[in-house]
């Protein structure tokens, strides 16, 4: 232990010693000077006039409407401060929110050209600005792509282990999860990163020789939770284990199933088999749905995840359990003719498998009293029965003698591991192939590090770097440590290195990125994780950098399954997908949220579609407005949709379906949008309009000043939202940015915290979502206002390059990128900006390569 705490000293002292260098340095490279001088263009003193006849009588020095100053824009400056007025002044001509619609307005033709004109100034300025879009950022590892890294570096499997949990949340700036300078390394985090080392080294190296497989039986005494024990007694001797709620009920009753007597689980990780002798009954059941809470048109899941005594209960929902295997059960006719089915899962060493019904009842607890209180139902009980007085009672009534929806399992056999070798894959990785730890001898440590080394840092590890592992490593072989126990020591040292916890510098302004660097960069904007084998190939050979070739590698990594990493990660930047479940819908009031877990298949809603999107290469146009989107079961009924998508052994997957509602239709139309741009009880049209002005326009609303009062808590007179809004907005200090935002959140007023269709509020009151944008143009729903925005697709393709781009450089977007970005755009309007074109395009841009 004091050579444990020796070792962790000396790695600490080194790692607090990188953080104080590290900071101490400047964070980007210096900019240059940036010129003042003035241009003289036929251009610039067209957009003059158009600004003086339009526009400067709102926005002067003197009366500067929403913080906007036109008469003093110097027009053929050469400076940032030119260039964002006219790119605001371009926004707000191409919405048409400019000027608004009780003044002067130009004709369509005037429009058009002045936008021209502001484009060739602005292209003018940019050509003569030095360029500061080649800053070096520090961008450390955001956590789940230090998460996914491990697992790849190690051939572990993160879903059961994560090294992670006490790290603190990651800065993001607008969603986005990695921007560089928001990545801060603290100090605490950096005692993370060491605990994470120390968690890491010990799991790989865990097993120590070969493991025979074992089997374990389980076909009697299956005693369950304390709730159910008395009721299982009386009702099946203790002779199966019963399913009843589904995974996430509030109150569980047969949520899982934990074996008995298996409480502290399989020895050690591996692959196992579990063999399952289950029946499901009483799908046909007199008992309603309302009553049971629960649906029954769709057959049974018997479904298996992990548990640990040592983190908690094992009837009770638990951090990390991951759903490692489902089959769908027939129905079971009679009771006595069960089915055997089989599961291969994973298991690390202490985790024991529970058997859940994935799709089971949402309260079994308050529907045995629902059912006795019957009377209906209560006749179909023995007259024994009789009167019932409280849920045990209740309980022991309902499970004896009553007709309950359940899966009853009457034999369990847990054989494993299987398909087991040592070396395991994790040592493997770290060891190469054919080694044991305990054969490793002193003269191997240096070439060991090496490849190690190289392959966590993702390029090839320098003589300098080598020395100082290897410094480090005699360090602990002087003081008689074994050269097993320096190996991992040495581990642990990379893995708290800058090589490894910061992606590779991006050195310089405006010059090519290295291989290695290009091959990093893209590999963590398109799978979130390391350079795959094939890839760092490319990189040390250099033929990353060539055109066809990086081209080649961003198709394929799109094509591949670790492209689902970018997909999830980017929707959650972009649409703030991971607040989803921040603010948890009212159990209450939505009950189906739970009980059929809505918030994972919301979520892959909205994968799904930008899945299918990229795979066929289909117009971003799709993300707003298509005739189709991916539904299980679950979500159809959600949507009120559940005839096209029949209750049968799939329905649990999604599919992709034709929608017969216009609102539906892209991403506006999903409940995972929906949700999240609601509180969990109730919507908003000012949340959901700065959410569409942020995420769907690209244009979000400037910050309320100071003195703008909040809504007006005295609603007298005030019968809908509408009306209540209408009250905040007469004030002249709100009018401005409401007129902007609230039409946006009208149009999504048809639904309600979860995504459901709706005609009227809570109070009966009629829900109206049309609306007026400034530009003029009305619309009567969102299936019309989609009809609007399609017409300004460029906007909406503008801003989904810029935060596909942020998202992939880790850095924001300065206005000296917006020539490279409208270049990017430009070459794919001719045909409707297609999705994996668009990615492409992107990942072969001069800012991706530079």
């Amino acid at each position: 232990m004091r050579s444990f705490d020796w070792t962790r000293r000396i790695l600490v002292s080194w790692a607090f010693g990188w953080l104080v260098n590290t900071t101490a340095l400047p964070q980007t490279v210096e900019a240059v000077d940036i010129a003042t001088a003035e241009i003289e263009m036929p251009e610039a003193i067209a957009v003059r006039g158009f600004l003086n006849a339009y526009c400067v009588d709102c926005h002067s020095s003197e009366y500067a409407d929403g913080e906007r100053d036109f008469e003093s824009l110097i027009l053929g400056r050469v400076h940032e401060d030119t260039l964002i007025g006219l790119r605001d002044a371009a926004d707000q001509i191409t919405l048409g929110d400019m000027p608004p619609i009780d003044a002067d307005q130009p004709d369509s033709e005037e429009r058009q050209r002045v936008l021209n004109q502001i484009r060739a100034v602005m292209a003018a300025i940019d050509a003569r600005l030095e360029s500061t879009d080649g800053q070096t950022v520090l961008r450390r590892l955001n956590r789940r792509e230090y998460l996914a890294t491990i697992s790849d570096l190690f051939d572990l499997n993160v879903s059961l282990f994560d090294p992670t949990t006490a790290f603190p949340e990651d800065a993001t700036v607008e969603h986005l999860d990695t921007v560089g300078d928001a990545l801060v390394t603290s100090s605490f985090l950096l005692e993370q990163y060491l605990s994470s080392a120390e968690a890491i080294v010990e799991k790989v190296f865990s097993i120590d020789e070969a493991v025979k497989p074992q089997t374990w039986i389980f076909g009697d005494n299956f005693t369950q939770q304390p709730e159910l024990r008395l009721a299982h007694q009386v009702a099946f001797k203790y002779r199966y284990l019963c399913l009843y709620d589904g995974p996430l009920s509030d109150k569980p009753e047969g949520a899982y199933g934990p074996l008995p007597g298996f409480e502290h689980g399989v020895p050690v990780d591996g692959m196992y088999e579990v063999r399952v002798l289950a029946a499901a009954l009483h799908r046909e059941t007199p008992y309603s749905e309302q009553v049971l809470r629960m649906e029954l048109d769709a057959p049974f899941r018997l479904g298996v995840r992990p548990g640990n005594i040592r983190v908690g209960e094992l009837h009770l929902k638990q951090p990390i359990q991951p759903l490692l295997g489902e089959v769908v059960l027939e129905d079971t006719q009679p009771e006595d003719s069960p089915t055997w089915v089989s599961f291969r899962i994973p298991l690390h060493a202490g985790m024991t498998p529970r058997l859940t019904f994935e799709n089971g009842h949402s309260d079994s607890r308050g529907a045995y009293t629902r059912i006795l209180r019957n009377k209906s139902y209560r006749e179909l009980m023995p007259k024994s029965v009789g009167k019932f007085s409280g849920i045990v009672a209740a309980r022991n009534a309902v499970l004896s003698h009553g007709p309950y929806p359940q899966i009853r399992i009457h034999r369990v056999e847990v054989h494993g591991p299987i398909e087991h070798n040592y070396p395991t894959t994790s040592m493997k990785a770290v060891l190469g192939p054919g080694k044991a730890l305990d054969d490793l001898k002193q003269h191997d440590l240096r070439p060991t590090v090496k490849r190690f080394a190289s392959r966590a840092y993702r390029r090839p590890v320098t003589d300098e770097e080598v020395r100082t592992l290897m410094r480090f490593a005699d360090s602990r072989l002087a003081v008689g440590q074994s050269v097993a126990d320096t190996l991992k020591d040495v581990i642990k040292m990379v893995l708290c290195s800058p090589a490894f916890l910061y992606h590779e510098p991006i050195e310089g302004s405006g010059k090519d990125v290295s291989p290695t660097a290009l091959a990093t960069r893209l590999s963590y904007f398109l799978t979130g994780t390391m350079p795959d084998a094939s890839l760092r190939r490319l990189a040390i050979n250099k033929q990353i950098i060539e055109p066809e070739t990086l081209r080649r590698e961003t198709r394929r990594l799109l094509a591949s399954s670790e492209s689902e990493a970018f997909i999830r990660g980017f929707l959650d930047s972009w649409l703030n997908l991971r607040a989803l479940g921040d603010m948890p819908p009212d159990r209450n009031q939505f009950r189906e949220y739970y009980a059929r877990d809505l918030h994972t298949d919301m979520r892959d809603e909205t994968v799904a579609l930008m899945r299918h999107l990229i795979d066929h290469d289909l117009p971003i146009t799709d993300l707003l407005s298509c005739d189709y989107t991916f539904l299980n079961r679950d979500l159809a009924i959600l949507y009120g949709m559940e005839a096209r998508v029949p209750a049968d052994n799939r329905s649990h997957l999604l599919r992709r379906v034709i929608v017969d509602d216009d609102r539906r239709g892209g991403i506006l139309g999903h409940a995972s949008v929906l949700t999240v741009t609601a509180n969990g009880i109730e919507t908003s049209p000012i949340i959901r309009g700065v959410w569409m002005l942020e995420n769907i326009f690209g244009t979000p609303p400037a910050a309320p000043p100071d003195d703008v009062p909040a809504i007006d808590p005295d609603v007298r007179g005030a019968t809908s939202i509408r009306d209540l809004i209408e009250k905040h907005r007469s004030s002249p200090a709100c009018a401005q940015c409401h007129r902007k935002i609230d039409p946006l959140g009208f149009a999504l007023e048809s639904f309600d915290a979860i995504g459901r269709v709706r005609r009227k509020y809570d109070n009966g009151a009629m829900i109206d979502a049309s609306g007026m944008l400034p530009s003029g143009q009305r619309f009567e729903d969102l299936a019309d206002l989609k009809t609007v925005l399609l017409k300004r697709r460029e906007l909406f393709a503008r801003m989904l390059t810029r935060k596909l781009l942020e998202y992939g450089l880790g850095r924001r977007l300065e206005v000296t990128d917006m020539g490279s970005l409208d270049a990017i755009t430009a070459s794919l309007a001719p045909d409707d900006y297609p999705m994996a074109s668009l990615i492409e395009a992107v990942t072969s841009s001069d800012l991706f390569r530079r």
